[in-house]
């Protein structure tokens, strides 16, 4: 009878213990979790750690309760989703005038038109590279020669949204200024539309003639499988023409023309 006396004695003392070093640490978790320990630096026993996983103890100690993750379920989404583009990708093609053996007109002071043009079109495919669903593709980004043949052929190749070839224009005539528009005459895809389009936001942006939209069949406008235009944008006969095309802060309005027409046009397309 003594031994089993002292065996129940026994376990009931341990038993006290437990409970005592239980109660001691869940009062300190409580009071780290409600923040009276804040500023002071707890470093024993790794309190630090017990402090950051104050929720998981909670639960390993007391058992299931409130969820207190910090997740926002309103932003979980499937892996599936997250790697679907969910904004429709237009392909621009910029298509840069002359280039190589081909210089164009030149201004008075000596600047050519193929060198203007890659300029321009640079601008332009920098403004429209900074919207997120637009891929633009330039024909050529050095002073290199191409036909109009492969100008076509490779943006119907990129399954390009628009094409839009940019030059300059000139005249024997050194009066003769301004800026136009041109779309292949017998098109039915959206082309006197996008004309239009940029037509009208270029003088908007720019001090030249307004000279309108015009339909005429140029080589590179043949074939295309996309609307597609070409730009005249002044004429380097034109002393003050060649002037303001020279001129950087001319030049960044002038593309940005250009691209607010074709970003309006693409945005009527849905």
């Amino acid at each position: 009878m003594a031994r089993n006396s002292k065996r129940k004695r026994h376990k009931k003392t341990k038993t006290r213990i437990s409970k005592k070093r239980l109660m001691i640490v869940a009062l300190v978790l409580l009071l780290i979790g409600f923040g009276i320990f804040k500023g002071i630096q707890v470093t024993f026993l790794g309190i630090d750690k017990l402090k950051n996983n104050f929720g998981v103890l909670v639960t390993t100690i007391f058992g299931e309760g409130d969820d207190t993750s910090q997740v926002n379920t309103d932003k979980q989404f499937d892996l599936e989703e997250e790697n679907q583009d969910v904004k429709k990708k237009y392909v621009v093609y910029i298509d840069v005038g002359d280039g190589g053996s081909e210089v164009g007109y030149k201004t008075k002071d000596g600047v050519t038109e193929k060198d203007l043009n890659l300029t321009i079109s640079k601008l332009v495919s920098t403004r429209l590279s900074s919207q997120g669903d637009i891929n633009v593709i330039v024909s050529r980004n050095t002073d290199s020669n191409l036909s109009s043949k492969e100008r076509v052929e490779d943006a119907n190749y990129q399954n390009a949204d628009v094409f839009v070839s940019i030059h300059m224009t000139g005249n024997e005539n050194p009066t003769a200024e301004g800026i136009q528009t041109f779309y292949r005459e017998d098109s039915n895809n959206g082309s006197d539309e996008l004309a239009t389009l940029v037509q009208k936001s270029m003088v908007a942006y720019v001090d030249l003639k307004d000279r309108g939209v015009t339909p005429f069949t140029f080589d590179v406008l043949k074939d295309n499988n996309m609307p597609a235009i070409l730009i005249q944008c002044g004429f380097l006969t034109n002393p003050e023409d060649g002037k303001k095309l020279s001129n950087p802060d001319f030049q960044k309005d002038l593309a940005e023309g250009i691209s607010q027409g074709i970003l309006s046009f693409l945005d009527a397309q849905g």
